[in-house]
């Protein structure tokens, strides 16, 4: 779970583990995962030529690291707002080792050891460990003190334990938990990256971790150098004891990640930790953290917090989801169509439930998954097959009252409704469209860079600088990520692309503390617009590339970086203007111009809590302001059923939330 392929995702919760996890790039040797392919993007908001993130340009240029507050996101500018956005190319962890770490073979080899190799009891290895409380990496020293025929069990030295409880524990693992996975969602790489079948187990004291597995173990050192070069599990004894269910879910948990490499090293973060919750039900464990989940206000099943808080009810929605999804529409017993599916999140929901044969999409899906956690009937759509789900109303609303509600994106929103003896009206409103991101872009817009887990975006332009001999780049940048585990990068590549430089930036960072960076880079979040100049006087008297990169780990992100009002002069010392570069001269690999306004899209169902339960679709117009708008007549019939109303928020990319309304008037 180190450099360059570390993610920053370890949970320990008193009832369940959910552990953390990392996939990454291609591998190569026994059952190898696919190798990312780029994507050819095409503007969700239209081309970048007739759109202009580069204006205003003045001859002094941008303050190195002057900040420029933002007034909100109120940016406007014709045209509608956009529907969808480019597809972001899968990272490819040999490709980045090649264009920006020095030294690096032409032919990286895939597998460490060239010959199959076999380990006995007794064994002393030092291996990598991360610690998520400090956020540093570490050694530590690790016994072998048992082999199964699918794996190596290690403890960590000094630590006391029964081997009879962890040869039971071990004992589980082969004739339960690695039978029913394996078959149910494929086999993790074997033999490996180090040519091994065996899978190691490494039983020790983590450090903010209940457990993890980490795809930076997946490489050679020289590609991830603080790779353990084995397919590896890590479990904290010191949370959970040997023989203990807890122990054993979290095997079930990590073992699903180690599965999903091998099958989609780019798969967002929550369908994998779903799947991975999902498992510890195929292991035959309870999906504990479903209850955090229905327990909790509003929580977005797509889009996880950055700083950790509220990541327990994260985890519960998504396992909540996938349990339904699998359920309903697959088989528990066979999900390898999910795991294998190219496309990621959403989309590859999609092509899964295609390759079924449904006529159905993620909208549908996700509204009848909205209504089964209140109803959870004995069969339909409107039931969880093989759990006991029982959702809550977050709020309630009274005969008479308006309520207005801001929810977050993906995340439903349960009101209860109290009807009275006679006819009801309902009225719904909400907006029509909301920003991507938190800041004005202004009416030039800005070139953003995409966002999601295990991408890597681009943004290229040649540049002639042999008319100059002090070449400055002057820009402003705006980002939200995750900090200390993605990092965007300005670079430069004298050889043709081969191999890129990467620039000392003014509010770049140089911290590195899990190995994830290759060089300065932004991460975090800046604090409004920052203005950027960069001397390129290296480069000058030569024809060079400029690029702009985004390249983040496996598992949670944020909202991404945007550029605007580029400009270059070859020497403003001697008085040489800054040409704006907005002459539809740069090549996107997954950045777009934005305006910064998303279509937002809502689903409402109103769900009658009968025995035989009652659910209708409120129908929604665009009204002639722009909002949606949607009113429903309810009949009194005397009987004071249950109506509950969900709302749930649905549109591309944004993690800013939606706002509605919700009226309801008696009728006399």
């Amino acid at each position: 779970m180190i450099s360059h392929s570390w993610t920053a995702l370890a949970i320990l919760l008193a009832a369940v583990s959910l552990a953390a996890c990392n996939q990454s790039g291609p591998a190569n040797g026994g059952d190898l995962p696919s190798d990312p392919g780029a994507s050819n993007p095409e503007s969700a908001v239209g081309n970048p030529d007739t759109v202009n993130p580069t204006a205003p340009v003045t001859a002094s240029g941008g303050t190195s690291g002057k900040s420029l507050s933002s007034q909100g996101p109120k940016s406007k500018t014709a045209g509608p707002p956009a529907t969808d956005f480019p597809q972001a190319p899968d990272r490819d962890m040999y490709q980045l080792a090649s264009e920006l770490i020095a030294s690096v073979p032409e032919d990286i080899p895939r597998v460490v050891n060239p010959q199959p190799v076999s380990y006995s009891r007794g064994r002393m290895d030092t291996f990598w460990l991360l610690d998520l409380d400090g956020l540093e990496v570490y050694q530590r020293p690790f016994e072998l003190m048992l082999v199964t025929p699918h794996a190596y069990w290690y403890v960590e030295e000094g630590q006391n334990f029964n081997q009879q409880d962890l040869e039971r524990s071990a004992a589980v693992f082969e004739e339960t938990i690695y039978p029913r996975l394996t078959s149910a969602f494929g086999l993790e790489w074997s033999p490996g990256v180090d040519n091994d079948p065996h899978l190691n187990v490494l039983n020790g004291i983590l450090k903010g971790a209940a457990g993890y597995y980490s795809s930076g173990d997946e490489y050679p050192e020289i590609v991830s150098p603080y790779s353990n070069q084995r397919e590896i599990i890590y479990i904290n004894i010191g949370a959970y004891a040997f023989d203990s269910s807890n122990y054993l879910e979290v095997l079930a948990h990590e073992l699903q990640h180690a599965i999903h490499w091998r099958a989609d090293p780019s798969e967002e973060t929550w369908v994998n930790e779903g799947m991975s919750e999902f498992a510890t039900t195929v292991a035959g464990y309870p999906p504990g953290s479903i209850y955090k989940f229905l327990s909790s206000g509003p929580t977005s099943v797509l889009h996880w917090p950055l700083s950790g808080a509220g990541v327990q009810s994260s985890y519960g929605g998504a396992s909540l989801f996938m349990h339904y999804l699998i359920e309903q529409y697959g088989d528990p017993t066979d999900v390898k169509a999910l795991l294998e599916q190219p496309e990621d999140g959403i989309a590859g929901i999609e092509a899964y439930l295609t390759g079924l044969g449904h006529n159905t999409d993620f909208r549908q899906v996700f509204g009848n998954w909205m209504a089964a956690n209140i109803l959870d009937l004995e069969s339909g759509p409107y039931s969880h097959p093989n759990l006991d789900v029982d959702g809550q109303v977050h709020r309630f609303i009274k005969p008479g009252a308006a309520m207005k509600s801001n929810i977050p994106q993906y995340a439903p929103e349960y009101l209860g409704v109290t009807l009275p003896d006679g006819p009801l009206h309902l009225t719904f409103n909400a907006p029509a469209e909301t920003p991507l991101l938190p800041v004005d872009v202004g009416l030039g817009g800005c070139w953003w860079s995409n966002s999601g887990d295990s991408i890597n975006t681009t943004l290229t332009r040649r540049l002639d600088l042999t008319g100059g001999s002090r070449p400055t780049l002057n820009y402003q940048v705006w980002y939200d990520l995750e900090e200390n585990w993605d990092y965007a990068y300005l670079e430069v590549s004298v050889d043709g692309g081969e191999t890129w430089d990467i620039l000392h930036t003014p509010s770049a960072s140089p911290a590195n503390p899990v190995g994830n960076g290759y060089g300065p880079g932004y991460t975090g979040l800046s604090t409004g617009w920052l203005s950027q100049s960069v001397d390129l006087t290296p480069y000058a008297g030569k024809k060079v590339q400029l690029r702009f990169q985004y390249v983040t780990d496996d598992a949670i992100s944020g909202s991404g970086m945007c550029l605007r009002w580029l400009s270059l002069s070859l020497d403003p010392s001697s008085g040489a203007p800054y040409m704006a570069l907005s002459d539809g001269g740069w090549e996107p690999q997954g950045f777009t111009v934005i305006d910064n306004r998303v279509h937002q899209n809502f689903i409402v169902r109103l769900i009658w809590e009968t025995e035989a339960g009652r659910v209708i679709d409120l129908d929604l117009k665009m009204s002639e302001s722009g909002e949606w708008t949607g009113e429903l007549l309810i009949e009194g019939d005397g009987m004071k059923h249950s109506l509950v109303v969900a709302v749930a928020a649905l549109a591309p990319k944004t993690r800013l939330p939606a706002s509605y309304s919700l009226t309801a008037t008696p009728v006399p």
